[in-house]
């Protein structure tokens, strides 16, 4: 019996050390993990993204590139007299404006038939209101018809 009381003893006094190292073990890679997290924050600070780099670093972006670098990003307000573009023009391929804007150097060229109709294609209500044109059309048709 004193043998089995020993043998006892001797595991929980091994399942003691176990557990107490293995809350050792815990606790240093906690502190461990905090000490990576605080330098990932670190390096994520160094490199923070800036509002001008969505737009690339080509010859006809600089101005576009210029004034969102300079542009307020925190608050509610915005500077006078400007507004804040970030999108591309499909004629010039320029960030700052869009298609048909005037600030595009393709605005008043080109055919402007061919203007007309491209702006009437781009434009996402083009369809519905040729629909009801012709609904209309048909309706009178038919009322005039028969009356």
């Amino acid at each position: 019996m004193s043998d089995r009381k020993r043998t006892r003893e001797k595991e929980d006094r091994r399942d003691h050390k176990r557990h107490k190292s293995s809350k050792q073990d815990l606790e240093k890679l906690k502190t461990q993990t905090k000490k990576l997290n605080q330098e990932v924050q670190k390096l994520k600070h160094e490199k923070e993204e800036k509002p001008e780099d969505c737009i690339p670093a080509e010859p006809g972006n600089e101005e576009a590139r210029s004034f969102l670098a300079h542009a307020p990003t925190r608050g509610l307000w915005m500077p006078l007299g400007k507004e804040v573009k970030v999108m591309q023009c499909w004629r010039c391929k320029r960030y700052g404006h869009r298609t048909g804007d005037r600030e595009c150097p393709f605005f008043i060229k080109g055919n402007q038939k061919l203007e007309q109709f491209r702006v009437a294609h781009e434009d996402p209500m083009y369809d519905i209101i040729r629909e009801n044109k012709r609904n209309e059309k048909e309706t009178r048709y038919m009322h005039s018809f028969f009356s």
